[in-house]
């Protein structure tokens, strides 16, 4: 297409769209630069538990008294788990797979999933056994999952994307009667940690969390190994503290595995002083998200990718997925990143995350699989996208610019319809 006809194309669109008035072509955003908080969100006293390390001297070590009250104070907010504080999720999930790998070969999980939480089955000698997600949760597709239970198959990663909780109960007792071990990932969904089934704790062998400054404890680079099994907490003090035990001694165990994926202090005590509110954190998180779904869900070809209502899941961020032929589109990503990009204009803090089923973004082990085999994965990598910001102080007023943003945007699909490309691609 030459230059003249792009111009033309995108004049023509501007008559279509001119009663909407869309930032990206000139007109005002919907929200304005510095209205909304970015998480995490620092705040002053997030220096004064800084300084409290500085003061101490001890910046390096498993020992020290913050972290051993990080995680006992943890342990105590999920209300029933053993918790050991390690150097980042990934790290967590490494160690887990570490001590379950002689059950068997083979871990089975989601095709739509973080690397860094795969690639720690191959750090582990293991290998991944990839299966397709179920539509309505974006977590893995429990029937799926336990057809592959079989000989050779030791653990199940489950992973809790944007703070869901992925229950799958038959997946789970499948995995008890054929003796595979259950991993959750909930590093993205810290509420999974409590009792959310029926009153209950769901049924795991090990969660493996974060506290990265992205996630809910919002501290830096942090993870936690998180388990009822005493031996599991044993297998993190051997394979993970190379030359600090957690009574002091400066020692090199000849049994270690060098991994030292000691947790960082400074990170720590960040994270010590956001469990304080933590409980405020999640619940202002649910109650922006039902907002915001409420002002918007009449909107045609958007669904929420899990339910907003939910009063148990984490919502770190408010995943939404949009269905292209209903707004006038071919599927593919075409319509999902044309609405992003006119989001984005209006100042919404809207995001793609993942393009790709994980073994594409992993080069060891890409070769194995293809991504046409894994439908519903595909389907919700190019329709998917999220709003990122609704943690606090962000509150119901935001939530409103973003929903006043959307409905502006969607006035414009529906007067241009698939033209609107044109204007995300060329302006």
């Amino acid at each position: 297409m030459n230059r003249q006809s792009l111009s033309v194309q995108v004049n023509n669109t501007r008559r279509f769209s001119q009663d909407v008035d869309l930032a990206i072509l000139g007109g005002d955003p919907v929200i304005r630069p510095g209205r909304i908080a970015p998480w995490p969100a620092t705040q002053k006293e997030h220096l004064d538990a800084l300084r409290d390390v500085v003061e101490s001297g001890r910046y390096h070590r498993v020992n020290h008294p913050i972290v051993a009250d990080l995680e006992q104070n943890l342990s105590t907010w999920t209300g029933k788990w053993k918790v050991r504080a390690v150097g980042s999720g990934t790290a967590a999930i490494h160690i887990e797979l570490d001590y379950v790998k002689d059950r068997g070969e083979r871990v089975v999980t989601a095709a739509l999933n973080w690397p860094g939480a795969v690639g720690p089955i191959a750090i582990s000698g293991l290998r991944p056994v990839f299966v397709d997600v179920d539509i309505n949760l974006a977590g893995i597709d429990q029937q799926a999952a336990a057809e592959t239970f079989a000989l050779d198959v030791g653990a199940v990663l489950i992973t809790h994307l944007f703070g869901n909780n992925i229950l799958v109960p038959e997946a789970r007792s499948a995995a008890r009667a054929h003796g595979v071990a259950v991993i959750d990932d909930i590093c993205q969904s810290i509420g999974a940690t409590k009792a959310i089934v029926n009153g209950a704790h769901i049924d795991t062998d090990a969660l493996a969390l974060s506290g990265n400054g992205a996630k809910h404890l919002g501290a830096g680079e942090l993870g936690f190994v998180i388990t009822e099994d005493p031996q599991l907490i044993e297998h993190v003090d051997c394979v993970s503290l190379t030359s600090s035990s957690r009574r002091g001694e400066r020692i090199f165990s000849p049994y270690s595995q060098g991994y030292n994926y000691r947790p960082n202090v400074f990170s720590s005590s960040i994270a010590k002083m956001r469990l304080r509110s933590l409980d405020t954190q999640l619940q202002i998180r649910r109650d922006n998200g039902s907002i915001l779904w409420e002002m918007i869900r009449d909107l045609s070809g958007i669904f929420p990718l899990f339910d907003p209502s939910d009063c148990s899941q984490s919502m770190l961020n408010f995943p939404l997925r949009i269905e292209p032929e209903t707004l006038g589109f071919r599927p593919g990503p075409r319509a999902r990143d044309s609405v992003v990009k006119l989001l984005q204009a209006e100042g919404v803090p809207v995001w793609v995350w993942l393009t790709k089923p994980v073994f594409e973004y992993l080069p060891n082990m890409g070769n194995s699989w293809r991504a046409a085999d894994f439908p519903n994965t595909v389907k919700l990598l190019d329709t998917m996208f999220y709003v990122s910001e609704i943690a606090p102080p962000n509150d119901a007023q935001v939530m409103e610019l973003y929903a006043e943003a959307f409905h502006k945007v969607w006035k414009a699909l529906s007067n241009v319809g698939p033209k609107i490309s044109d204007i995300a691609t060329i302006v």
